[in-house]
């Protein structure tokens, strides 16, 4: 585990790492304006806290990424052990292992992220509002007892697993609205 010097982050899903909000002010400012932050912003997912079955012994997985300029070609490694080490004195020597993604290989492998930008593109009021298309419906595909759980639908990216747990939910009304070993009453928005 990480040995994070705030005992709330030991028991935490999800911890970000911006610093104060001077610190995490100037490292989105430089994302913006397309420099590497010296400290950016980090995500560090514990889903092992969750899920234990994805540790083995007291070896723990860790997800983990950095704010970045959009098509960043750098390599983040280096800034994101330093900015968790920075909470967690210690953390490096408990690395074990890693796999590095950056901004271009994510692109590569999903046209959808554009640049390596993995939020699904600028999160205006609209796209936050309606989505990937107006509907008041946005996790229905128009397919019935299927559903898009992904971060292109409200609330958006930044509030991590809302997009599935509503999806979930409508996925819920619709098997209520079965009745059973028969047809599912309703349409795919229910």
């Amino acid at each position: 585990g990480v040995p994070w010097t705030a005992e709330p982050a030991r028991r935490a899903g999800t911890v970000h790492l911006g610093g104060s909000f001077a610190e995490l002010a100037a490292a989105e400012r430089d994302v913006t304006a397309g420099r590497m932050p010296e400290r950016p912003f980090v995500l560090v997912g514990q889903q092992y806290l969750a899920d234990p079955g994805r540790s083995a012994g007291d070896v723990h997985p860790l997800w983990t990424y950095a704010h970045v300029p959009h098509g960043w070609t750098g390599d983040a490694t280096e800034a994101v052990i330093a900015r968790i080490e920075s909470f967690a004195p210690g953390f490096r020597e408990r690395v074990l292992g890693m796999t590095v993604r950056r901004p271009a290989d994510f692109a590569a492998d999903n046209p959808n992220f554009v640049g390596g930008d993995i939020m699904t593109g600028a999160k205006d009021v609209r796209q936050l509002v309606l989505g990937p298309r107006a509907t008041l419906h946005p996790y229905a595909t128009g397919l019935p007892g299927h559903y898009l759980c992904s971060a292109a639908t409200p609330p958006g990216p930044g509030v991590h697993g809302m997009c599935g747990a509503n999806a979930a939910e409508a996925a819920l009304r619709w098997l209520r609205g079965r009745p059973a070993g028969g047809r599912a009453r309703g349409t795919a928005r229910d």
